[in-house]
């Protein structure tokens, strides 16, 4: 990948954004999210800015994302957007589950190729602000235009996620 010019070391995600409660049980979110890549050299870039916007009834949120720079080095693919549907659901115990879908629409000359379908079914558990989260996470991206070009791996594929985080 560095000698397509994709060889950023690190990703800063910077957001911002006001939240609140339209009536009651019905909240909003709204804000700008920027991805950005400080040594990749592609062309065009693959720093993306998004505006978003999120509607939450009780368990469910509805969210879109809408690119207003081109999206992740895809040529002229600004507006571009994203499509988000979960719910969060309480166990008991600590336990949450989340099941997503999500849609990716890339404008622009791969938008046949670029655009897909993700789902995710994840688990975590709060352990006093620890909080340990697994997840399956599927796609229907295509296999050839999601894959690696350095050694063909395909990068949309199904998989597991692990995590560890700590809130405090």
């Amino acid at each position: 990948i560095a000698d397509l010019g994709g060889d950023a070391d690190v990703e800063i995600d910077l957001y911002g954004g006001v939240k609140g409660e339209i009536t009651a049980g019905l909240g909003y979110d709204v804000g700008v999210l920027s991805y950005q890549y400080p040594s990749n050299k592609l062309s065009p870039s693959a720093n993306t800015t998004e505006l978003y916007g999120a509607l939450t009834y009780g368990p469910a949120t509805l969210k879109y994302s809408h690119a207003v720079t081109d999206t992740f080095a895809n040529p002229d693919s600004k507006n571009s957007f994203y499509l988000d549907l979960s719910a969060s659901f309480d166990l008991g115990g600590g336990l949450i589950f989340v099941p997503h879908i999500g849609y990716q629409k890339i404008k622009g000359p791969f938008e046949t190729v670029a655009s897909y379908t993700d789902v995710a079914l994840t688990l975590s558990k709060n352990f006093g602000g620890l909080v340990v989260s697994g997840a399956i996470v599927g796609t229907d991206a295509d296999k050839n235009f999601y894959a690696s070009p350095v050694n063909g791996k395909e990068l949309g594929k199904a998989g597991v996620v692990v995590g560890l985080k700590y809130n405090f």
